[in-house]
């Protein structure tokens, strides 16, 4: 009977030759996963003991993901020893901390240092991590004026770049600018990341305050001179014009009609008169005329001169009023004080 089945040698042969054909497929992935990771810097047998030690605890704790005590030990290291590596370390856990600033700043340095050079691989894993670092940073321009001001940034002293800019991270923060005399200004910052901006801020003199224990200066205020206004007096004085001239118009009527009355009381011969009642009537009306509108305009005439305020009420005395008022008896006039 023909057993279907392969014998153990054949199977044994077959599962030899799977997996020599999957550690061949796996050994390029795995390689190229690790130049993907690139881990911080290990130390050499020939570093410093005490070197050597803070890389070892940094490298441990970093692969712990306790990034803040990483970053300290990388610190440590770079002290002791100063090189592109340690620089790489630091830059590496402040990106995981979110300290962008940090992060472009040191891994920058860390291209540039030529003390344990980065290798092929790790430079380029430090550039792509540096190009994403600068994806959540802002950079401002920042002039103030007066130029002596001084800058605080978040409560603290700024960092300036090389070229004289401002980098802040992701985030919210805070600009104050202050100087002597002048009013302090405060500006909030909403960083989204990426962006390159230009900021000016300029100060205003603060208002004098008075010196303390110093009596107030009084200031003399020199008051207004009073505003005549005589327009009441310029009407009375034009209304008694006007009456001036009503007499006089009466005035000549009632002269024209007594030169007829006195005709009419000696007429010429081949004259008589017959209307001497008519012409007496209207030679009294003419004469009432004449004497009401003459004594209306020296009444008006004296209102408007008693009344005209040519220089307004002395500083020192109290308001005054002249008022005059014109009746059938007569004027009246009285003054208040």
């Amino acid at each position: 009977m023909h057993n279907p089945f392969p014998s153990f040698p054949a199977v044994r042969g077959i599962a030899i030759a799977l997996a020599a054909f999957s550690f061949a497929m796996f050994l390029p992935t795995a390689h190229a996963a690790g130049r993907g990771t690139e881990p911080p810097p290990a130390a050499e047998p020939a570093d410093d003991p005490a070197y050597k030690k803070a890389i070892d605890e940094g490298l441990a704790e970093y692969d712990a993901r306790r990034f803040e005590e990483a970053r300290i030990l990388f610190r440590r290291a770079h002290e002791i020893s100063p090189n592109a590596r340690t620089l790489r370390g630091i830059g590496m856990t402040s990106f995981e901390l979110r300290d962008y600033v940090s992060a472009v700043h040191n891994l920058s340095a860390a291209v540039q240092d030529e003390r344990k050079p980065l290798s092929s691989g790790k430079r380029e894993h430090t550039l792509e991590l540096l190009a994403r670092s600068r994806m959540f940073v802002d950079v401002y321009i920042l002039t103030v004026s007066p130029k002596t001001a001084q800058v605080l940034v978040d409560g603290h002293a700024p960092e300036y770049e090389s070229d004289g800019t401002l980098m802040f991270g992701f985030g919210s923060h805070t600009i104050e600018v202050k100087a002597p005399g002048m009013v302090p200004r405060t500006l909030p910052l909403d960083v989204r990341g990426g962006q390159r901006k230009e900021l000016s801020v300029s100060l205003e003199p603060a208002p004098v305050a008075p010196t303390p224990g110093a009596p107030p200066v009084a200031t003399a205020t020199e008051p207004l001179p009073p505003t005549v206004s005589n327009g009441g007096a310029i009407a009375w004085l034009i209304a008694g014009g006007g009456a001036a001239l009503l007499a006089g118009g009466a005035g000549y009527y009632l002269y024209t009609r007594q030169t007829q009355l006195d005709n009419c009381h000696n007429p010429a011969p081949d004259l008589q008169c017959t209307n001497e009642s008519s012409m007496k009537t209207w030679r009294n009306v003419a004469l009432g005329m004449t004497i009401g509108a003459g004594v209306a305009a020296l009444t008006m005439a004296l209102i408007g001169i008693l009344s005209w305020d040519s220089a307004g009420p002395a500083p020192s005395q109290a308001p005054s009023a002249f008022n005059c008022m014109v009746s059938p008896l007569g004027v009246s006039c009285g003054s208040t004080f």
